[in-house]
């Protein structure tokens, strides 16, 4: 397509423009993005703009530029789309061709410490907010930030919500912008009409270059990172910055190729989603295509289920997919790939720089080691490992888990063409987890004997690969050939990870981030050589030919069977010899045979190679890799730091963070059917990620009553002394007849599961049986999103007194208790066959929840804009900070953020000591124990120095 002319315009002309436009779409809210980059000193007008079209339609794919205008910072507006197209703005809130958000987007980095927001450009962002507002008759909390969408930290960490929204109200307040316009009669009025009015006719022709019925993904989504920012600031783009940028020609070209997961389940969001057709896609028609092209070459169907690390971000695992898919159908060898979102590379790198908080660059070096295995127990590592291993675990997990699915559909396909299929496996550090749960799971389900596993670095424990696997192997009912490519010891020590910690992954892994330090890890040679079963197997005892081997790495080749050169964790999976190696072994061909050589990454120093290298790390993570000081250099002067006192403890050391989110929109009566739920649950679920929870989805079709009820008696079961957890709920709601007879109204309310017309309600008895069951010391906090919410999850506690609910709404969340909802109540019931508790629970004060309801037992939970309004809120108070918050400081933020003139108020249900206590926090952190981390730096430089000296002098 031709490269299109962007023009720019004055605030007063976009005034005009916005009066004269001929909108046939409703917009609902205003959105607002920073570039990051460019930042101020890169912009270079008209060359920037078109940069950043090229990007967006080349490289993304989409139709047109992604916003609808851009603010330079001299305060002018280059027009982007067609303001009658939704945007590119943020995934799942873009909108349609009927209604969605305006969007903005400043040129800037405004990052705390970077561009500042202020003079023209501040103006006119502050204005544009004010005039779409006042042309659509929007509230001024219809402004969001894209970091309220996302994870992102645009459209920049020093812009405050709550500023910028007064800063608006206070322009519409003193009636600046359309109601001037408007105030002075017909918009070609004043000096130059007919200039001004050519200006507005040329302005809506280029916004209609593109046509409004164009489409794009509704996930379509402005990343702010590195590869925009190259191709923005050059106005080109370089081939090797897209590798993280899947375009959807791509994307099409892997789906037959990758099994995306998310917390263990099927993911249907990020760069490419996976639901069950997809996966149905794969083994009735690609594999089955497969099938016949590798029948006509005379020789079985390769198979091969690869599994990535944890430190790989989605964008990461499809890249490692996409290079190496092609290489491998080349050799003969057709692979699906399992691409787990963990999330592990951000929350480990943010742990390692809260380790080494306030160092200088020049003292991250050995000492550091001691600190950060030392800071990881209260900075919550073992818990970011323990997560991540338990989204391995529930990939496997039966009848839900998205790998247990993976190996019913492989039985089926391999029972279905019986000897026609070669099975193989090879799993990547944590993949070598995912593929000890997989892997028994798939035998569990009676699918054939996998001719090949491999592990690369495996980062499993020994207990789990052993429980999971050894007794399978031994007896060669899972895998009849098992190779370990791994590095020996001296090579691990000499690795580091992102240049803070001087030494492997996986000796983090063993020394910091298992619940017991020193806990035996596979990939490590010390670990293998001490444990007998695995000498055994290996064949490292001398005595035994296992079924296994080891391949040390560096090896004496750089070809064969038995070569690897990887010198880092994370470099296996893109090292020649590795990657050559085993592809001879599931092609079982000597070392002379020739096959298609891995085109791998040129070869690195040992000391460019960096664990930062390969992992798309967080805007705010940058690793440093600044030399370590040499025996010359000068003198170290003492780390000015500034306290930042760590919370120590049991609370802070053993507490996990879970939490189960729940959003029904699709209900089967379209009567009943919501529209903002999902969003809700994803919004809930992306809050209380950044507060360090691992979230668990039940969304739609999976959110039956079955589910909901599994999921939290898991999690409340399961829960220990100093955990913290979350249920989630929006949906709708309603009350039924009391069976039990304790309740003073004659009802029970209840949740209303996808599955609720058949009876299955899950009532305000059954989460009271559950929430009996807690465990003391654990802090569970519910916030439920739905009407008639204010007191269903206590048992006989609060009645409505009988009065009925007057919401009209569609989009209210309740559904009205007829008797044929009643009847069905009844019967489930029955089929139950588990009595209800009729003691009752002795009322409020005797509560072991804290919960958060979307209003009064007689109001309305109201839904718009996508969203319900009290998760809106309170997400978003949520995501402001809650710092030494209580659970009534949170109630009165929430009911604050809903304005003057709420129509619900959300309430606190608990105990009256309880509201004091800390939103979010262990229940035992009340005195927690303050480690000053100043103190312990400058420590630690004190014994740097003194072993500096002692090294001089030959001690």
């Amino acid at each position: 397509m031709a490269t299109p002319v962007f023009k720019r315009i004055t605030l007063e002309q976009f005034e005009e423009l916005l009066l004269q436009f001929p909108f046939t779409r409703q917009i609902d809210a205003v959105h607002m993005h920073h570039t990051w980059r460019p930042s101020h000193r890169d912009f270079k007008g008209h060359e920037t703009i078109v940069g950043m079209w090229r990007f967006h339609t080349r490289e993304r794919g989409w139709s047109d530029i992604a916003q609808h205008i851009t603010i330079d910072p001299e305060g002018f507006i280059w027009l982007g789309r067609n303001w009658n197209r939704p945007p590119a703005s943020a995934a799942g809130h873009n909108g349609n061709s009927a209604f969605g958000p305006f969007m903005f987007e400043m040129i800037g980095d405004f990052d705390k410490g970077h561009d500042t927001f202020a003079g023209a450009q501040r103006e006119t962002a502050l204005r544009v907010v004010a005039l779409v507002q006042q042309r659509f008759d929007l509230p001024v909390t219809s402004l969001r930030f894209h970091n309220s969408m996302s994870q992102k930290s645009c459209p920049g960490s020093s812009l405050v919500y709550d500023e910028v929204v007064a800063a608006v109200q206070q322009i519409r307040a003193l009636g600046r912008g359309l109601n001037r316009v408007m105030a002075a009669g017909a918009v070609g009025e004043g000096p130059f009409p007919e200039e001004r009015s050519q200006t507005t006719r040329e302005a809506i022709d280029i916004l209609s270059r593109v046509s409004a019925a164009a489409d794009d993904p509704a996930d379509a989504e402005l990343a702010h990172d590195d590869v925009e920012a190259a191709a923005s600031a050059a106005g080109e783009l370089q081939p090797a910055q897209l590798v993280r940028e899947l375009s959807p020609q791509r994307l099409t070209a892997l789906q037959p190729h990758v099994i995306n997961l998310s917390l263990g389940r099927f993911s249907a969001s990020g760069r490419i989603s996976t639901t069950e057709s997809d996966v149905d896609a794969i083994f009735e028609e690609h594999l089955v295509r497969a099938l016949a092209e590798a029948k006509a070459q005379n020789r079985k169907l390769r198979l091969l289920f690869y599994a990535h690390g944890g430190l790989a971000s989605e964008s990461g695992g499809l890249a490692i997919a996409e290079k190496h898919i092609d290489w491998w159908m080349r050799n003969g060898v057709y692979p699906i790939y399992f691409v787990w979102e963990t999330g592990l590379f951000e929350s480990i790198g943010q742990m390692l720089k809260r380790a080494v908080f306030g160092s200088p660059r020049g003292f991250i070096d050995s000492a550091t080691d001691l600190l950060i295995e030392s800071a990881a127990e209260p900075l919550r590592g073992p818990q970011i490992w323990g997560e991540m291993k338990l989204s391995a675990e529930r990939a496997a997990q039966p009848q839900l888990g998205g790998a247990w699915q993976v190996a019913g559909k492989l039985k089926a396909f391999c029972d279905a063409h019986p000897g026609e299929i070669e099975l193989h496996a090879i799993g990547h550090s944590a993949g070598s987890i995912f593929h000890s749960h997989f892997l028994a799971a798939a035998h569990n389900l009676g699918v054939p004997v996998f001719d090949t596993l491999q592990l690369f670095a495996p980062a499993v424990r020994v207990d789990t690969f052993k429980d999971q696997l050894l007794g399978l192997l031994d007896a060669g009912k899972v895998a009849r050939k098992l190779t370990l490519f791994t590095m020996n010891k001296h090579y691990e020590k000499d690795d580091n990870c992102a240049q803070l910690y001087r030494k492997s992954l996986l000796y983090l892994i063993f020394n910091a981030l298992e619940d017991k330090r020193g806990t035996p890890i596979l990939g490590l040679e010390e670990c293998l050589r001490a444990d007998a079963d695995l000498k055994r197997l290996f064949g490292l005892d001398g005595h035994h030919a296992g079924v296994g081997e080891v391949v040390w790495s560096v090896s004496p080749s750089e070809s064969g069977r038995s070569a690897s050169h990887a010198t880092a964790h994370g470099d296996f999976d893109d090292d020649p010899p590795t990657m050559n190696s085993a592809v001879r072994r599931i092609l079982d061909l000597p070392d002379d045979r020739v096959i298609e050589a891995y085109p791998g990454r040129q070869r690195r120093s040992t000391a460019e190679l960096n664990w930062a290298d390969d992992i798309d790390w967080p805007e705010e993570f940058e690793p440093s890799h600044a030399a370590l000081p040499t025996e010359h250099a000068p003198p170290l002067t003492p780390p000015q730091v500034q306290a930042a006192p760590v919370v120590a403890g049991p609370a802070a050391a053993g507490g996990r963070r879970s939490a189960l989110c729940v959003g029904i929109n699709d209900y089967p009566d379209p009567q009943h059917r919501l529209a903002g739920c999902v969003a809700d649950a994803r919004m809930w679920a992306s809050s209380l990620s950044r507060l360090g929870f691992a979230t668990t989805l039940l969304l739609d079709g999976q959110a039956t009553r079955e589910a909901i009820d599994r999921s939290l008696r898991a999690m409340v079961e399961s829960a220990r002394p100093g955990d913290v957890i979350v249920f989630q709920y929006s949906g709708h709601g309603t009350y039924v007849t009391d069976l039990a007879g304790d309740e003073s109204d004659g009802r029970d309310e209840a949740l209303c599961p996808v599955d609720f017309a058949s009876g299955a309600l899950y009532i305000d008895d059954d989460i009271a049986e559950l929430f009996a069951r807690l465990p003391e010391g654990v802090n569970l906090t519910c916030f439920t999103d739905c009407c008639h919410s204010g007191t269903n999850s206590r048992f006989a506690v609060g009645s409505s007194g009988g009065r009925p609910l007057h919401a009209r709404d569609a989009r209210r969340r309740f559904v009205p208790p007829t008797e044929e909802i009643n009847r069905a109540h009844v019967q489930f019931r029955q089929r139950l066959g588990r009595a209800l508790r009729r003691d009752g629970n002795g009322g409020t004060e005797l509560m072991r929840d804290i919960k958060f309801a979307a209003c009064r037992d007689d109001e309305v939970a109201w839904e718009s804009d996508g969203h319900g309004e009290f998760s809106l809120h309170a997400t978003r108070v949520l995501d402001a900070g809650i710092d030494g918050v209580s659970h009534e400081q949170f109630l009165q933020r929430v009911q604050a953020d809903f304005g003057p003139a709420p129509r619900q108020h959300p309430l606190l249900d608990c105990t009256e000591k309880a509201r004091s206590g800390g939103l979010l926090q262990p229940r035992q952190a009340e005195q927690p124990l303050e480690v000053d981390h100043a103190l312990l730096m400058q420590t630690l430089w004190q014994l740097q120095r003194l072993a500096g000296q002692l090294s001089r002098h030959g001690r």
